[in-house]
């Protein structure tokens, strides 16, 4: 599942919330242009936001949105 996915499922917190919610924290602004693929993450990013999503984003869904 990609990012954006994610976050638009009922109930998904917003991109600020879920940035809060990565370790190490990701700002909203930056969580709303990785949804859209407009900015370059990095392998540590990646492993936070699909930690982050209990797993349910993948890194396949990550990339595919790069």
């Amino acid at each position: 599942m990609t990012l954006d996915q994610f976050l638009n499922l009922p109930g998904s917190p917003t991109a600020e919330e879920f940035g809060k919610r990565c370790t190490p924290p990701i700002s909203g602004a930056s969580i709303s242009r990785i949804r859209r693929g407009e900015q370059n993450i990095t392998r540590e990013t990646i492993i936070a936001i699909i930690n982050a999503s209990g797993g349910i984003v993948s890194a396949e869904g990550l990339v595919r949105a790069a």
